[in-house]
């Protein structure tokens, strides 16, 4: 027999909830990534291989639901392995994405997208790291894009940018493409139903909570149970607050009902709930299983929709179950959408997860947090700042353990979308969380604390940090004693309004009441072992790829791990970690591997390592006992300190930045480690190309994985960050070469380089080489250019005749044509840097044999031509020495060789030794560049 939860479950187990006004939200997902900047255009239709394509219900619809409140796109058509599967809009709060959701039994299926409306110019999809320029082809028409998902992305998600890119942060809308793996069916409950309609089946062990809330609202209507707080002494009765006495007795106002629609509703005044409001319906739910473990242990929501104040779970003890964990399904077509919340300071995630253990969330089912409803991005919600409401997210896990997300799916968060707080043993697999608008707070994952939290498969579209951790206590703007809080009420002025005060305390306390705990008190331990991998993750306004450690109240935060982390279009920065503000994080071990961080929005360099210098941190005993800072480990509560150590070790290995940006900061570790790093897809082999400035540094080492598999220190120097050849002949004085893979020189004999040649039938040619010195911080006592030899033209010409290099510093200010302005990128030779070349000016590489490699004449690619290999090498030390002292960002310099009869000869330029089109024959080594010695 089945005991009803709890006497009459009590129909007030917490501050009344509101209805909700239902707003169209999308009810999709993204999945797996890509690149291509560049169209190749194809008009054939794709071959598809055998794979299952799942399209998901709509959203919503069922249990007496029949429309859903998503809207389908009027601009995407998605096409799956040749199955259509329907993308969505996502227009909450602007319209940056639409979003196409499904589940395949394929990591790479093809994807074919039409747009009826829009003329594709470019495409890009995203993270870049794995789909090179060419990777989607466009049809004839420009209309259809096709790409197929990349296997070594290891994603489930893509974002693909029609006509814009991820400097475009507003989107256009984009398209969010997520495909899911086909579901598990073990974790598909009995979804038998309960032969006496109870939705209670102790056959099964699952409660079926559709039927169950129709019953008990039937039973218990929320027009009845719903009661406004009443007035109780305030917790700072006759304490003074900044200058302001609270008198003795001071009592909160007596609450009362309001209209659902009422805007900035603060506590004690609590909204009016809605006939259909499952909020106490859920409460009761959950009784109900706690009162039955041998029988009960399955929450099952099935397809429809559920408004309710969100899922929360509190005080629940899995392990006392049938079978030893909670289990909660939810379906693929239900909705569980948050309603504006009872009042301002109300805390309502979409889940939350508190002082509980032993749970487990299935299903492909949508938690919306109608975050833009709630909040007053249409003049229609409450405030959130964090001095008048208490935060919160889309799913909050405080306070438990031995937690586990499978393909959990939320929307629209309040504030971050998945967060932890003193949780121990949890587990995220396959969630995501689409909250693309610019709404304050929106983390992608914030694992503010915890311990052994593991999240893998990870997609989040929102609008801040895509990684945040040690953001501590991040309600306590909302506790009594916040100077926001008592600033708010006037308090300490001869306008102080205490009553407003007591009411806004006693919303806080009525929250931490209801939690167990106060809002200095959300995060109480160190962190350890977190481990974060194969995540897309995009930013539309501020925020960071990667940020620990702030206001980490003086706990500690250990081994941090990210695995195929890919962040896209974060504008503050790339992984930051702060020592400040007070108190120090103790931050002792950062590894970040395998993963890509798009830097094209950065004003700054994309490291930011900031950690300890050996100074004192003091921990006062108010702080301890009053704020929630971390207690003295002797237990005593008295001031103690602790060193502000340097962090102990931070490895960054195989991880790509998209482009180059100004100087990294390292300052204060013991151990650094960076190891095959990429910047706009070069393997970095100088420093020029990832400039560190650093500071309190143990142990630095840059690293790379040459052609032949050896280890390599990264050298001081610079690579090129442009290069091309002009000629004199006839057909090649307009041609800029600056894409070319080779550079050449030819040298016409009319001047020491050729460089006087103005008129005739000469065929000379020179190359011009730009290197960036923003990353020397002295002028270096030695510096050499590095070429490699690929070839020469004739085959008449003997392999044993000699000849050497010339090089000349040069402007592009000063031009051939009479112009200022000649650059790398479009110098030809009708309009390149003029100079004159004489035997002091020029620097002489050592003489060297032409040798018997032959290259065929003319510009182009000789992509599979063979390459001598040999480094000519020319010291030009007084040319990095003078620019330096000029103050010059940048040094341009004209190669020719010294002459002889029919010698052209060729070398690697940038283009040739990197990239998807590189010479066949060509390495990262072989780029030209420059060494310097200190």
């Amino acid at each position: 027999m089945i005991r009803p939860a709890g006497g009459d479950a009590d129909p007030n187990p917490a501050p009344a909830r509101c209805g909700s006004r239902v707003r169209r939200l999308i009810a999709a997902a993204a999945g797996a990534a890509v690149t291509a900047a560049s169209l190749m255009l194809a008009g054939a239709v794709p071959a598809y291989a055998a794979t299952t394509v799942h399209t998901y219900a709509p959203t919503g619809v069922g249990g007496g639901t029949t429309t859903s409140p998503d809207v389908a796109s009027s601009k995407y058509q998605v096409q799956v392995a040749g199955t259509p599967v329907q993308a969505v809009q996502y227009t909450e709060n602007g319209h940056n994405f639409d979003i196409a959701r499904f589940a395949s039994d394929s990591r790479t299926p093809t994807i074919t997208v039409t747009l009826p409306s829009t003329t594709i110019d470019t495409v890009n999809i995203y993270p870049a790291r794995y789909y090179p320029s060419g990777s989607a082809s466009v049809s004839t028409d420009k209309h259809t894009l096709t790409f197929r998902m990349s296997a070594a992305a290891g994603l489930n998600q893509a974002i693909v940018m029609v006509n814009g890119d991820s400097t475009n942060a507003t989107g256009q809308p984009y398209l969010a493409v997520v495909n899911d793996p086909l579901e598990d069916p073990a974790q598909r409950p009995d979804t038998t139903r309960a032969p006496d309609g109870s939705g209670v089946n102790v056959q099964t062990g699952v409660l079926d909570f559709q039927e169950f809330a129709v019953n008990y609202l039937a039973a218990h209507p929320n027009s009845a149970a719903q009661q406004a707080p009443a007035a109780t002494t305030s917790s700072m009765a006759g304490k003074t607050v900044n200058g302001t006495a609270v008198p003795a007795g001071q009592q909160t106002s007596a609450g009362s009902l309001v209209s659902a629609s009422s805007v900035n509703v603060r506590y004690p005044k609590v909204r009016v709930m809605a006939a259909d409001d499952v909020t106490y319906a859920l409460q009761a739910a959950i009784d109900t299983i706690k009162a039955n473990p041998t029988a009960l242990n399955t929450l099952y929501f099935p397809n429809g929709t559920y408004v309710w104040s969100g899922l929360l779970v509190n005080g629940l003890d899995g392990s006392r179950l049938k079978g030893g964990k909670l289990k909660i399904y939810t379906d693929e077509g239900a909705l569980l959408k948050n309603r504006v919340q009872a009042y301002m300071e109300a805390f309502e995630p979409a889940i939350g997860i508190i002082n509980s253990n032993n749970i487990e969330i299935d299903g492909r089912g949508v938690f919306d947090g109608n975050g833009v409803a709630n909040y007053n991005a249409f003049g229609s919600g409450d405030s959130h700042d964090a001095y008048r409401s208490q935060h919160q997210g889309g799913v909050m896990v405080m306070h438990s353990s031995d937690i586990t997300f499978n393909d959990t799916y939320e929307r629209n968060a309040k504030q971050w979308n998945y967060e932890t707080h003193s949780a121990n043993r949890v587990t995220f697999n396959n969630i995501k969380a689409l909250t693309p608008y610019r709404q304050p707070w929106i983390d992608g994952t914030d694992f503010a604390s915890g311990q052994d939290i593991t999240a893998n498969g990870v997609f989040t579209l929102g609008n801040d940090d895509a990684f945040a951790s040690g953001h501590y206590n991040p309600s306590d703007g909302f506790t009594p004693l916040a100077s926001g809080v008592w600033n708010n009420f006037q308090l300490g002025t001869s306008s102080a309004d205490v009553q407003g005060y007591v009411n806004a305390v006693a919303a806080h306390d009525t929250v931490a009441g209801d939690l167990g705990f106060n809002s200095y008190h959300w995060d109480n331990e160190d962190s350890k072992n977190i481990s974060v991998s194969n995540t897309l993750n995009w930013s539309v306004a501020a925020g960071n790829a990667i940020r620990i450690g702030w206001s980490s109240y003086g706990y500690r935060l250990t081994n941090y791990t990210f695995d195929n982390f890919n962040s896209v279009s974060p504008l503050a920065g790339g992984i930051f970690t702060h020592n400040t503000p007070n108190p120090y994080p103790r931050i002792q071990s950062i590894v970040v591997k395998n993963s890509s961080i798009d830097t094209s929005r950065f004003t700054q360099g994309p490291i930011g390592l900031n950690g300890g210098n050996g100074s004192t941190q003091t921990i006062t005993a108010d702080q301890q006992a009053t704020y929630g800072y971390a207690p003295n480990p002797d237990g005593s509560g008295t001031a103690y300190t602790y060193t502000r150590a340097p962090i102990g070790t931070f490895n960054l290995d195989n991880v790509w930045f998209s482009r180059q940006n100004t100087s990294s900061t390292l300052n204060g570790a013991t151990n650094v480690t960076l190891n095959n790093l990429r910047v706009a897809g070069q393997l970095v082999e100088y420093t020029s190309q990832l400039p560190l400035t650093t500071s309190g540094i143990g142990t630095l080492t840059t690293s790379y994985t040459d052609a032949n598999g050896q280890t390599r220190n990264v050298k001081p120097g610079a690579l090129a960050n442009g290069d091309t050849w002009v000629g004199a002949w006839t057909g090649d004085q307009t041609r800029n070469n600056s894409s070319d893979l080779t550079l050449i020189t030819r040298n016409t004999g009319v001047g020491l380089m050729g460089e006087q040649y103005t008129t005739g039938s000469g065929d000379g040619k020179l190359s011009y080489i730009q290197f960036p010195l923003s990353s020397l911080t002295r002028a270096p006592s030695q510096a050499t250019l590095h070429l490699t030899y690929v070839g020469h033209r004739y085959s008449s010409v003997p392999s044993t005749d000699t000849d050497q290099l010339l090089v000349q510093p040069v402007s592009d200010t000063t031009c051939s044509g009479g112009g200022t302005s000649c650059p790398v990128s479009t110098t030809t030779w009708q309009n390149r840097p003029s100079f004159t070349a004489t035997t002091s000016s020029v620097a002489r590489s050592a003489t060297f044999t032409l040798g018997s490699t032959l290259i065929p004449e003319g510009g182009g690619t000789h992509q599979g031509n063979a390459v001598d290999g040999r480094d000519i090498t020319v010291d030009i030390t007084s040319f990095v020495q003078n620019a330096y002292a000029a103050e010059q960002s940048t040094l341009l310099l004209a190669v020719c060789n010294a002459g002889g009869t029919n010698h052209e000869l060729r070398f690697v330029s940038s283009e040739g030794a990197t990239g998807s089109g590189k010479l066949t024959n060509g390495t990262a080594e072989m780029a030209p560049g420059v060494t310097v010695t200190p």
